[in-house]
């Protein structure tokens, strides 16, 4: 919905200041997340008031609370069924690849994500204003996208042969350039297609996995980040965003990006979590569980590296030719070729 605003004169000492009353109607990532209920939840229904002095009223709802697809979000958001949007970016890969550059398979830094992220962010946010009429106003990731198996592995290559849930086209294609089979299944079906071995294994975040209960009907647990880190995207509708006064403008770029900020440096720390809950660590979110955790060997890290870069980005560069690659070779190839060449 719009934003309902009431406008009222104010006389300060510099003149006649136009006051601006927001209420936002925002879609939330997936509920059963760690990024919604940690980090969503209390920026929309607490920081964001609060720092607005009321100002800002925000009615939150999860998108598959509202029985609403993760693909759909943006689309949601251009057709002003809601004002701000937030889903995971890879969701939407397969109808608009120029998203894709983003997020890089098997990258386990999150220091170097979240340099690629600013890097190929100006870009971005040019794809949102074209492709979902919509104002790019903040990308955070969720933990990295790891691999959860009922099946027993050791290693990169004992995925050969599997069937494997992912998400995002780079991620399909590094799950078929290893050997395996990509299989598309939303998110909260995966621990029942798991149970009854319509696939052996499913990618998604450390935390993900163990609040949608993924870990309950895993044996194994792989911490490389095959699907990257899965960051989401905050839309805001541009007409919606037009609507708004300059102040309220900048407070909500300036609120979105300490949350950015905040998600950010805590990467490494949420996603250490997520290890530790679902292999037997410590868990300060919920009961431990005791899958086996298989070890990311150094030959394992490189055969990856040397996936994503001679079969994933090549074939990314075919579904996106022109200026989509041109312009990721330009802001990204060069951090990651440092960090591929290591």
């Amino acid at each position: 919905m719009k934003p309902v605003i009431a406008a009222a004169l104010l006389m300060g000492s510099s003149g006649i200041a136009l006051a601006q009353d927001v209420t936002l109607d925002v879609v939330g990532s997936l509920s059963t997340s760690s990024l919604y209920p940690t980090y969503e939840v209390p920026f929309w229904t607490e920081t964001l008031p609060a720092a607005s002095d009321g100002r800002i009223a925000v009615s939150l709802q999860a998108f598959d609370r509202i029985g609403l697809g993760g693909a759909a979000v943006y689309e949601m958001v251009e057709q002003g069924v809601y004002d701000v949007g937030t889903t995971i970016i890879d969701y939407v890969a397969g109808d608009e690849p120029r998203v894709e550059g983003l997020d890089i398979p098997a990258i386990a830094d999150p220091a170097l994500t979240h340099q690629i992220a600013n890097a190929y962010r100006p870009y971005l946010e040019k794809v949102f204003a074209e492709a979902y009429d919509s104002v790019l106003l903040g990308v955070a990731p969720f933990t990295a996208q790891v691999v959860f198996c009922k099946a027993e592995i050791n290693g990169l290559d004992d995925l050969a042969g599997l069937r494997i849930r992912g998400s995002g086209r780079m991620t399909m294609d590094f799950i078929e350039a290893v050997g395996g089979t990509g299989v598309s299944i939303a998110f909260n079906e995966v621990p029942v297609a798991l149970d009854r071995g319509v696939i052996d294994c499913g990618i998604t975040g450390t935390l993900s996995g163990f609040f949608g209960g993924w870990s309950e009907v895993s044996t194994h647990f792989y911490p490389l980040p095959i699907g990257g880190w899965d960051p989401v995207g905050i839309a805001i509708n541009s007409d919606t965003w037009n609507s708004l006064d300059k102040e309220i403008q900048t407070l909500l770029r300036e609120q979105v990006a300490s949350l950015e900020d905040r998600i950010w440096e805590n990467a490494v720390a949420d996603n250490q979590i997520g290890i530790n809950c679902n292999t037997g660590g410590e868990c300060p979110v919920g009961k431990a569980l005791n899958l086996t955790l298989v070890e990311i060997t150094p030959e394992d890290q490189r055969r990856a590296v040397e996936l994503t870069r001679g079969t994933v980005l090549p074939r990314w560069h075919d579904r996106c030719p022109g200026v989509c690659a041109e312009t990721f070779t330009e802001t990204v190839g060069p951090l990651l070729e440092a960090a591929l060449n290591q």
